[in-house]
């Protein structure tokens, strides 16, 4: 009888990390003490659910905006929040971030696209490619690409900058497990690697 936590019975085509997966709270605080400098004060995070991703930041009095489809979204704690999909936004209504966190669902999106390939295409669309941005991720958005693979293409073309990677464990989500990884672009100044720290599991 095999495990209920398995990577067969939990990928993320069996199993979508849904939105309302959260980030854990010790991932965002190990983000927030690697990136936090002075010239990010405006922070937008598109998939901003509970609002973990972006708390560390909101509590130093940073303005934090952000997207989220989901109900439980606490709308009244930041800047701005569109309640909708983050792709059907009015840019308009939020600052220009200093700092993009995200943590999209992973699938579920049009076609054969992982959603964090539709969140960063529109964030680079919006604000640049070169805008500094934090990304979870599946393995499969980077990795174990065709040579005919649009993504891949579109990934190495883009003009962004992978900088860092954040390595996770497979079960860095409660209940469910992902082959999954934190792409950081355009942030200069740390590690190009990282293993998720002891105290931040």
């Amino acid at each position: 009888m095999p495990s209920p936590l398995t990577v067969s019975r939990n990928d993320y085509h069996r199993n979508p990390k849904a939105s309302a997966i959260y980030t854990p709270v010790g991932v965002a605080q190990f983000l927030f003490d690697t990136l936090e400098r002075p010239q990010y004060q405006h922070i937008f995070d598109p998939a901003i659910g509970s609002g973990r991703l972006t708390d560390p930041w909101h509590e130093t009095g940073r303005n934090v905006c952000g997207c989220d489809i989901h109900p439980k979204v606490k709308r009244s704690q930041y800047s701005v929040c569109f309640y909708g999909p983050f792709e059907e936004a009015d840019p308009a209504l939020f600052p220009k971030p200093d700092l993009v966190l995200a943590n999209p669902p992973f699938n579920g999106a049009p076609g054969n696209q992982l959603y964090p390939e539709v969140f960063l295409r529109h964030i680079f669309d919006l604000w640049g490619p070169k805008t500094p941005t934090v990304m979870f991720a599946p393995m499969g958005f980077r990795l174990n690409q065709r040579r005919q693979s649009k993504r891949f293409r579109w990934c190495r073309d883009s003009g962004a900058k992978i900088t860092s990677i954040v390595t996770l464990p497979l079960n860095i989500f409660p209940d469910v497990e992902f082959h999954s990884e934190i792409l950081i672009f355009n942030v200069g100044g740390i590690l190009p690697h990282y293993f998720l720290p002891e105290e931040a599991l």
